[in-house]
């Protein structure tokens, strides 16, 4: 899924979640708190398997902050028949969620934001730094 797609939180804490999205990944999979960013990261149940592994085969005294972090913070969520899921309070308030998100696409999940916060990291991205990584990178 690519793009930028616009939805609105519930009361409850109910949002949609874009077909695309559950076109790729499915209907069932794992949100979880971002390290650097105040977004919630949307994982397919494959990738997150993998990130787990790969934390999993890492020094245990080198991770135990990253899988407090992560692991404490992961929800297994299934979206409803509406293309519903419901976001824990927990990770609301982490990604400091009003009632505008917008869901970004990334490649094999996504993130979602707060709209206002996305708007702020838009205006503090450096686009200029994001091209000489891209260029360095070969990409």
């Amino acid at each position: 899924m690519k793009g930028e797609y616009k939805s609105t939180l519930d009361a409850k804490g109910r949002m949609n979640i874009p077909v695309k999205l559950r076109e790729e990944i499915g209907d069932s999979f794992v949100i979880s708190k971002t390290i650097g960013n105040g977004c919630i990261k949307v994982y397919s149940l494959d990738e997150w398997q993998k990130l787990v592994e790969k934390i999993r085969s890492l020094p245990s005294v080198q991770t135990q902050g990253i899988q407090r972090f992560l692991f404490g913070s992961a929800y297994d969520v299934t979206a409803d028949k509406q293309g519903r899921i419901s976001v824990p309070a927990a990770l609301r308030e982490y990604a400091k969620l009003g009632s505008d998100v917008v869901v970004v696409g990334l490649e094999g999940g996504a993130e979602i934001w707060d709209k206002s916060e996305w708007a702020k990291f838009n205006e503090i991205t450096n686009t200029d730094e994001l091209l000489k990584q891209a260029l360095e990178l070969g990409i």
